[in-house]
């Protein structure tokens, strides 16, 4: 039985794509930071879905409340996409 080749060992990594390896492994760690904006996002999420339902079943004042919910609830999601770890880039050149 011959082994396959994804088992064969390649050549070590080099420094920079050790580097960019361990930005992403760090980027896939959950903290409790991060726990909680997950946790406000999706609260911020289901407010503006409950508030749109409002607005269109009841009345229209709702319906604007949903918005300003609705952009604070993206807001969030892309802050919290656009942070860098505290090292800076995590993709070096």
């Amino acid at each position: 039985m011959t082994t396959p080749a994804a088992a064969e060992p390649g050549p070590p990594l080099s420094a920079w794509e050790r580097r960019r390896l361990r930005g992403i492994e760090r980027g896939l760690q959950t903290s409790r930071a991060r726990q909680r904006r997950l946790l406000l996002c999706a609260g911020l999420d289901a407010a503006a879905l409950a508030l749109l339902a409002a607005g269109v079943f009841l009345a229209l004042p709702w319906l604007f409340a949903a918005c300003v919910v609705g952009n604070l609830a993206v807001c969030a999601h892309l802050d919290n996409g656009c942070r860098t770890t505290r090292g800076g880039n995590p993709w070096p050149r």
